[in-house]
């Protein structure tokens, strides 16, 4: 039980073998896939370190974008009524907010209507500030990493904390530092499904116009290790595992995926039909009673660029004799109505867990660099041995630590 007997945040780097990576990928409400994956994680952590344990307490970074970036902050999100802070939520709490409220955020058979998202937002955005408060970035338990793409300026924004807690002389990103509510938010408002939204940084003098994260990183995998990389070079002596700011040997990456279909089922489109598309048909699908059926750009350049991210980050492992210190957790079993971002009708929600305990279960898949297919890596490991053996690398990263660092406080 050593692990959470000690103080209860992750001892810095600089005192360890290996740093420590979660990523979770967009999806909506398939968010409860990854939610499934990190209640095994958590579960298993517990059997090596006591009921105490969080997923917070093992990482270095956690890196989330849309429905991936709510799960990041209610990860990090600490109970303010504790009187020895502790992450406020478990990951049993995390999959029973998608369970339990799904349908409250995407109400089954909502009409499409004539202009705005398809959905108000309005009982997610009551809901996140009910329950993260007034806590901020800064507060976090691990350093958190949240994409959003403000809309007004055109470019990505990268919520961290590592820019938050750079030295005072340093301050120039101190505006990042927003109410995990707002940023939780701002990163899931997926266009047509949830509306943008807009808030000020804590001075009040910049105003952020956001939608989801989706729109620059929907895997964020390269945006977790590039900020790896500049803290590297800012302090490198935090960091000695690294011997350059691009290498990986030494870093332990866990990549959860919200689940595809297979290519044989996935929903493309031929030439011919593309041919015939205006403006508006690439935008959006309608079914017959001219409901958002899904809106096929939005869908493209969502697979184009989370399959690419998948393809650089096996790349950049295995050309650091590392492939094992990178596991990529991803299906692609879904059917078409499983792979709706907001079906949460009460069947979907007990087939999205079902498909999750299966994977879990089921043998380790990696990208195949050519086809950019699935493919299983051999016939016996299984994602529930290498989550497994994942907790035990965590966990004695974080005791090694704790031992190495003895009674100074961190």
């Amino acid at each position: 039980m050593a692990g959470l007997n000690s103080p209860s945040k992750l001892p810095p780097p600089s005192v360890g073998k290996l740093l420590t990576v979660l990523s979770i990928d967009g999806g909506g409400i398939k968010g409860l896939i990854p939610a499934v994956v990190l209640h095994f994680l958590e579960g298993e952590l517990k059997k090596l370190d006591g009921e105490q344990a969080r997923i917070a307490d093992y990482f270095d970074v956690i890196a989330g974008t849309s429905t991936g970036g709510l799960i990041t902050a209610m990860l990090g999100a600490p109970d303010a009524n504790a009187n020895n802070p502790r992450p406020k939520f478990t990951t049993e709490d995390i999959k029973n907010f998608y369970i339990d409220d799904g349908a409250k955020i995407f109400p089954p058979n909502t009409p499409t209507p004539n202009s705005g998202p398809k959905y108000d937002g309005k009982f997610l955005h009551d809901t996140l500030k009910e329950e993260l408060g007034s806590t901020r970035l800064v507060q976090s338990f691990s350093n958190l990493v949240i994409p959003t793409f403000d809309v007004l300026r055109l470019r990505p924004t990268i919520f961290s904390k590592f820019k938050v807690c750079m030295q005072a002389e340093e301050d120039e990103f101190k505006y990042l530092n927003g109410l995990l509510s707002d940023i939780s938010i701002a990163t899931s408002a997926a266009p047509t499904y949830l509306p943008a939204h807009c808030f000020t940084s804590e001075d009040g003098k910049k105003e952020f116009n956001m939608i989801d994260g989706g729109a620059a990183a929907g895997n964020p995998v390269l945006v977790s290790l590039s900020e790896l990389g500049q803290e590297k070079m800012k302090h490198p002596e935090l960091y000695p595992m690294m011997d350059r700011t691009d290498d990986y040997s030494n870093i332990l990456l866990l990549s959860l995926g919200c689940g595809v279909q297979p290519p044989v089922a996935a929903p493309g489109w031929d030439v011919a039909t593309v041919n015939q598309w205006n403006l508006i048909q690439w935008m959006a699908e309608f079914d017959a009673s001219f409901n958002l059926k899904t809106s096929p750009m939005l869908d493209i350049i969502g697979a184009a660029t989370t399959s690419v991210v998948e393809y650089y980050a096996y790349s950049l492992f295995k050309a650091r004799n590392a492939e094992r210190n990178y596991l990529r957790v991803q299906t692609d079993a879904l059917t078409p109505d499983m792979d709706k971002m907001d079906n949460a009708d009460p069947v979907n929600l007990q087939n999205l867990v079902d498909i999750a305990n299966k994977m879990i279960e089921g043998n380790v898949k990696k990208i195949n660099p050519v086809t950019f297919q699935l493919e299983p890596i051999d016939d016996t490991t299984t994602y529930k041995q290498e989550l497994i053996r994942y907790a035990k690398i965590l966990s004695d990263e974080r005791k090694g630590r704790i031992a190495k660092l003895g009674s100074k406080k961190y």
